[in-house]
């Protein structure tokens, strides 16, 4: 019974970490979302997800890397839709810049949004109304430095 609440609260504080953006190689941002974790799941088996110091997961199915750590995507409160979650280093946040997120199906289709991020931004929701959760296979984002892969609400 402890371990299970000890790993619910340890999965509630990597959610609020603000930890520094780590360099990345040829990617526009770099992160992960922390895997939900349920009272029946040991806190010793969950990932290392949503954190700084967590290792880089490894490349998608066409070699992108992982997206900077913070960087997720997850279904609307409302559930009309997801979200993607694009952040950046504040030392990028000076300039403005184009993020081109990319929603592919598991139906084979992609859904897709450009979106322009201001200087002094550090942060932008893509919303995708009517997009189901289940229904994503994998969000892309796309900035001048590069392509990456966002991972889910799952961890995944």
């Amino acid at each position: 019974m402890v371990i299970t609440a000890v790993g619910s609260l340890s999965a509630a504080a990597c959610s609020s970490s603000p930890a520094p953006h780590p360099p990345a190689a040829a990617t526009g941002s770099a992160t992960q979302k922390p895997a939900p974790t349920t009272p029946s799941t040991p806190a010793t088996t969950s990932s290392c997800v949503g954190l700084s110091i967590c290792p880089p997961p490894p490349p998608d199915a066409e070699g992108n890397p992982g997206c900077y750590y913070r960087d997720g995507w997850a279904a609307d409160p409302s559930g009309a839709g997801i979200n993607v979650y694009y952040f950046r280093e504040p030392s990028d946040s000076a300039k403005a810049e184009q993020v081109t997120a990319d929603v592919r199906l598991t139906d084979g289709t992609t859904a897709s949004q450009i979106a322009a991020v201001d200087a002094g931004q550090s942060s932008d929701q893509i919303q995708f109304p009517g997009i189901d959760k289940s229904a994503v296979r994998e969000v892309v984002l796309t900035t001048g430095a590069g392509r990456c892969f966002v991972v889910g609400p799952d961890g995944g």
